[in-house]
């Protein structure tokens, strides 16, 4: 166990690492190396090239497959907006027609509508049954 008032510092795991990268590195240094630089062959670069524009083709492929489809469900959502708003406005169009209906039925003679009038003259007809009229 170290004392760390005496100024040893903790074992950390960053530590640990920083010590395997030097071991790497005296070790990677020990190895004989080749003066020649390494050259890949046209073959090996062609192969590569053509896996990668393998990859990129399909991927191509499949964004504008995903394209296709969002665009076909915006499309969708804009003629579903269409339809909802052309059914608003019908709706609202009826709710006015009804709202002014009603606004000229009511003011008839100090403002009692026709069917206030029928129920005052309910209620009027019904105390004179009680009473004996």
């Amino acid at each position: 166990v170290r004392d760390v008032s005496e100024g040893e510092a903790c074992p950390t795991e960053s530590g640990f690492i920083a010590d395997q990268d030097r071991e790497t590195i005296v070790k990677s240094s020990m190895l004989p190396h080749d003066s020649a630089p390494r050259v890949t062959s046209p073959a090996a670069d062609e192969g590569s090239m053509q896996h990668n524009i393998s990859e990129l083709t399909a991927l191509c492929t499949s964004l504008q497959r995903k394209y296709s489809e969002l665009q076909a469900k915006f499309q969708a959502q804009e003629e579903e907006i269409v339809k909802l708003k052309d059914r608003v406005k019908v709706l609202e169009d009826r709710e006015g027609v009804a709202a002014k209906q009603s606004r000229d039925d009511a003011p008839i003679k100090g403002g009692v509508s026709m069917q206030g009038r029928q129920l005052l003259k309910e209620s009027v007809m019904t105390q004179r049954r009680l009473q004996g009229f």
